[in-house]
Parts: C-alpha cells; sequence; structure tokens
C-alpha cells in the first residue's frame, strides 16, 4: 500500500466491524460491508498508483508529444480523480452499513437507502443518533471542505461530460516557463485548475487524512456499544 495510507486505522477499523457483524442478524449488511470496505483500500492504491502514472506521462508528452502520451495522461488523471471520490464513497457505505447492525444503531439500510448513500446523507441519518456525534461531523466536516469539492466537481467533468482542456504555454523570443502538473482551462462546470506536484500531493494527502479520521470514527463507534474483549 502507499505509505500515506493509514494501514493502522484501516485494521483497527476492519477488526472492529469484524467482531459486530461475525453475529448474524438476518442482514444483508455484512456482505456490503465487505465488499465496500475491501474497496477502501483498492481504490486509495489506484488513486495513488494513477498519479505516479501520470507524472511520468506528463514528462513523456512534455518532451516527446503524441497521441499515446495525450491518452496516457487523460487515462491516468481520469483514475486518480475517480478512485479518489471513490476511496471516500466506499467509506461511507461501509459505515452506513456498519452502523445499520442493531448492536450498532440500528441505522435503517435498505436497497433504497444503499443506493442513495453518500457522505451528506449519511450524516443526516447519524443526526438522531448522539452516540454518532463525532462520526457525524467529521462527515459534515469532509462534505464542507473546498478539498472535496475539488476531488468531485473534476470526477464529475471527465466522468460525464467531457475531458479537462490543457493549457499548453507559449512564448515569442523567451524561454517557455515550466510546465504546471495540471494546467487547465476553467469550463462549464469546472474552475481553471493550475498545480504543481506540490499542490496536487497536498490533496492526496488531505484525502488520506479524512480517511483516516473517518476511520477512527467509525472504530470508536464500534467500541461504543460493543467493547473489544479484554
Amino acid at each position: 500500500m502507499p505509505d500515506a495510507f493509514p494501514c493502522e486505522a484501516f485494521t483497527r477499523y476492519r477488526e472492529a466491524a469484524r467482531r459486530v457483524l461475525e453475529t448474524p442478524y438476518g442482514s444483508d449488511a455484512q456482505k456490503e460491508f465487505g465488499g465496500a470496505s475491501n474497496l477502501i483500500a483498492w481504490r486509495f492504491r489506484a488513486c495513488d498508483e494513477d498519479w505516479r502514472a501520470y507524472q511520468n506521462w506528463f514528462v513523456v508528452s512534455e518532451t516527446q508529444s503524441s497521441y499515446e502520451a495525450n491518452f496516457r495522461c487523460e487515462r491516468a488523471l481520469f483514475g486518480m480523480f475517480t478512485s479518489g471520490v471513490s476511496c471516500i464513497e466506499a467509506m461511507t457505505y461501509s459505515l452506513a452499513a456498519l452502523a445499520s447492525h442493531p448492536n450498532i444503531l440500528s441505522l435503517p439500510f435498505d436497497a433504497q437507502r444503499q443506493r442513495a448513500c453518500n457522505p451528506s446523507r449519511l450524516a443526516d441519518w447519524l443526526q438522531p443518533h448522539a452516540a454518532a456525534s463525532r462520526l457525524e461531523r467529521a462527515l459534515r466536516d469532509l462534505v464542507a471542505a473546498a478539498e472535496w469539492s475539488f476531488w468531485v466537481e473534476f470526477r464529475n467533468r471527465m466522468t460525464h461530460r467531457g475531458n479537462l482542456p490543457r493549457i499548453i504555454p507559449v512564448n515569442m523570443g523567451a524561454p517557455t516557463p515550466p510546465a504546471q502538473s495540471l494546467d487547465f482551462g476553467g469550463t462549464s462546470s469546472t474552475p481553471v485548475i493550475r498545480m504543481d506536484t506540490a499542490d496536487v500531493e497536498l490533496r492526496l494527502g488531505w484525502l488520506a487524512r479524512t480517511l483516516c479520521v473517518l476511520l477512527e470514527q467509525g472504530a470508536d463507534l464500534v467500541d461504543a456499544h460493543a467493547p473489544s474483549p479484554a
């Protein structure tokens, strides 16, 4: 796994959930949790690897521009944004499945709610439950964060509408300035984006920290209702 992935928090979360979900109670929440919690790690890794691939192909496209290099850049960028958002969405879904257990919150999690689940809705579903107030706050902080809007806006643009228009600087009679890692013009649904490698790494760091908080809050919720045996 990438160094930034919160392995300790992830392991604690999965082990806490296993203590509760191993008790059958006539629901498919265990299966839903298992699938979603697997995706948390897989999507985080994919996001990180796609970012590394993008950087490599970006260097190629700057020195030897070609259809193949441009395609590889586009593919890697799409994968990075898609997997980054999917990582958080899978985390959210796993939390909802876990909270549905009668020993936790008995949160309704039927097929309709499974389809509707997202960070904002889960925060609303948790609001009546005082025991989940810290998890609710973490979700609301996530939804309100400019970084989350950044991830979602660009994921949605590349998934549903079109590619990002790359800006290629040209200077007449002077050296061309170094290219930004991400340098794209605005679209009908996304702002101009100009970021160097360090800027993008900050967004990836935010993703890792946010994931860690949600993992910890999820484990804390289980511990409050089903403490680990001494």
